[in-house]
């Protein structure tokens, strides 16, 4: 414990002090002419201080001991050369350049690698310039890029190639690779994962759901292409130059694989691979912050001095300068320094939902005007409808007076209708009686009138001045609280009624016939029904009636001899439809629609002395009882003539039907 307390505080605190006084001693010696520590000195002097902040007993007293920091799979392919690796080019010629110096390789998967710099495991590091752009925040610094001659240029020298299994005939572009399945080394790697990733979000995707899934290969680029080929991945990512390495070292590859997004031009012909991305800046060399400046440049130095001449492909040392685009694109895909974004906040909340929230003020702020608006005509429309309303109720007033005022003719025509009716009823109590008192008159002339018979015209007579009281009581009580239309009515019973009245009054001059099998119960009042039969079936007599008398009589014969009758009702029930159906139809002359339009308009009569009234109190009757009134003219094959149809809702009364008829023979046709 109390060991790694002082090498925390020779580090953090003794060191930088210790690195500006060495260099500003160097700075002295030169100005003043003095001479330059002796490097073997140094080294001497550096070799315990590295010991002390490594703390490895393992360090030789004849040399300072470096670690230098390497990727441990990128010795199965080279960076530019199809000859020699680039990594193990720089180390050859670091320790071949350093006397007084052992330089240590230490190889490291890509995460590793970084927990190494972040603890101070290694004083140099050798990697991409992702991966040095995503340690920067740990107090690295790069002491040179890696070029070639055939890439000068330290700011566009390495690319990423993404590839397909040559028969994929359906995976032609980026956007064909969407949720599919792809293949990569490690999502740390910047040179073949991230360059790649970068590339699918520059073509307008979400990287991190373009693919269904990825399936990383722990390092080994080699079985990223076994994946491709094998179909077990669609698509596979590495850096370029390692695909034509690998295809060299495995020759049953070539012509198998095809490269998606491939770029064309000079620097494809330069570079002598195919590839996919844009280009960024190379291998970067970089020291960590617990180095020693003096250290720092004696390994700089020697690895200025790297000869193109000495390399077959060309290897030396410069410096880029345009490490933006690394940085833009570790923010693009939030990751490295830019992890953060992946994680929630106010800000990053901002940033990427803006848009959305600008369109969502734009929304709202729409929304205020258009209520302001809407509030601003809803008080104007108010206004205009508080005066409506004022004009309405006071049309309404008027309408009241005036619907009273027409119920009341209405009930004064339908009692004026009716007075035939009792009429005729009053004509049977009345014959009773007469006949009643010419017996009690008989039998009061005898000398010993018989008790009995007496008494038997007596209780007739009151019996029938009871029924003719009713009658009368009827009226009146009709006349004063008009019509009960909620009174279950058998309309077969009802128009049996009214025509067996006609007939016995002789007001029918031709005959009619009722079909009606089975009772129809309705609601309505027996009253308003009875006149409306009564009206159907006057106006289907006179209209046989007003025919020339020739043209009848032709029409009567021709319907004697084919059986029917000139005047035709029914009653049926339309179970389908849940209505009950009265039809009245008589035989006549062919209505033309001219006609048939007249006659179906309201208070229009098409006899000579007409005043329309019936059918204006039928149609009132019908609309009383929300029923249906509709008018058909008869074709002239069938007889010619109209058919009159009033359509009423049925009551569900099958249990009291039979009850009904027998009541309704009695008194449902009184009014």
């Amino acid at each position: 414990m109390l060991f790694h307390y002082w090498k925390h505080l020779y580090v953090r605190k003794l060191m930088p002090l210790t690195k500006r006084l060495v260099f500003l001693s160097l700075v002295f010696s030169t100005l003043l002419g003095f001479p330059n520590i002796d490097a073997v000195a140094a080294d001497s002097i550096l070799s315990d201080r590295v010991d002390a902040v490594s703390g490895d007993p393992t360090a030789s007293s004849s040399g300072t001991k470096v670690r230098l920091g390497l990727l441990d799979f990128e010795f199965e392919s080279s960076y530019l050369s199809r000859v020699e690796d680039i990594q193990a080019t720089v180390l050859k010629h670091l320790q071949a350049s350093t006397p007084g110096i052992v330089i240590e390789p230490r190889y490291y998967k890509t995460k590793d690698l970084a927990e190494a710099v972040r603890k101070g495991e290694v004083e140099f590091f050798l990697g991409s310039s992702g991966f040095f752009v995503e340690m920067r925040p740990y107090g690295v610094r790069d002491i040179g890029t890696i070029v070639s001659s055939s890439f000068p240029d330290p700011n566009q020298c390495v690319a990423g190639v993404i590839f397909v299994r040559n028969s994929r005939t359906d995976l032609q572009t980026i956007a064909d690779l969407g949720h599919r399945t792809a293949s990569a080394t490690d999502p740390r790697n910047f040179m073949t994962y991230q360059i790649g990733m970068g590339e699918i979000a520059k073509a307008g995707y979400d990287p991190d759901s373009f693919f269904r899934r990825t399936i990383f290969t722990d390092s080994k680029p080699q079985k990223v292409v076994e994946n491709v080929l094998s179909g077990k991945a669609d698509v596979g990512f590495l850096r370029a130059c390692m695909l034509e390495a690998m295809e060299r070292r495995n020759p049953q590859w070539q012509g198998k694989l095809r490269v998606i997004n491939e770029r064309t031009g000079p620097r494809a012909e330069r570079l002598g691979c195919r590839y996919s991305t844009d280009m960024y800046p190379g291998w970067t060399f970089a020291v960590t912050s617990h180095t020693p400046p003096i250290l720092t440049r004696h390994v700089a130095t020697a690895l200025l001095s790297l000869d193109p001449k000495s390399t077959p492909s060309g290897f030396e040392v410069s410096f880029a300068t345009d490490y933006a685009r690394v940085n833009d694109l570790l923010k693009t895909l939030r990751i490295g320094p830019y992890a953060y974004l992946r994680e929630w906040t106010l800000r990053g909340f901002l940033k990427v939902s803006w848009p959305f929230l600008m369109l969502a003020a734009a929304l709202a702020f729409a929304w205020i005007l258009h209520w302001l608006r809407l509030e601003t005509l809803v008080r104007q429309r108010t206004a205009e409808l508080e005066k409506a309303w004022d004009r309405e109720r006071i049309a309404e007033v008027q309408a009241r007076k005036a619907a009273d005022k027409l119920d009341r003719m209405h009930c004064v025509s339908v009692v004026g209708e009716l007075s035939s009716i009792f009429a005729h009823e009053l004509g049977q109590p009345l014959s009773v009686m007469r006949y009643l008192t010419r017996s009690l008159g008989v039998l009061m002339k005898k000398p010993d009138p018989d008790r009995k018979l007496v008494e038997e015209c007596v209780g007739g007579l009151q019996k029938q001045i009871t029924h003719a009281a009713e009658i009368l009581e009827r009226v009146r009580k009709y006349a004063k609280q008009g019509a009960k239309r909620g009174q279950n009515i058998d309309l077969t019973a009802v128009v049996r009624d009214a025509l067996s009245e006609l007939e016995e009054s002789r007001r029918l001059t031709h005959a009619a016939v009722l079909d009606a099998p089975d009772p129809v119960m309705i609601q309505g009042d027996p009253v308003e029904l009875r006149i409306l039969v009564r009206n159907l079936l006057k106006n289907a007599d006179e209209a046989l009636c007003a025919m020339p008398d020739d043209e009848r009589e032709l029409l009567l014969l021709r319907l004697s001899r084919l059986g029917i009758a000139p005047i035709r009702i029914t009653v049926k029930r339309i179970a389908a439809q849940e209505r009950a159906e009265l039809s009245v139809e008589n035989s006549g002359s062919v209505l033309s629609s001219e006609a048939l339009s007249r006659l179906t308009e309201s208070g229009r009569s098409e006899k000579e002395n007409g005043l329309g009234l019936g059918l204006l109190i039928c149609r009132s009757i019908v609309e009383r009882h929300l029923a249906k009134l509709s008018f058909e003219a008869i074709a002239a094959e069938a007889g010619g003539g109209l058919k009159v149809c009033v359509s009423f809702a049925v009551v569900d009364m099958t249990h009291q039907i039979h009850h009904h008829s027998e009541n309704q023979k009695n008194d449902a046709v009184a009014p």
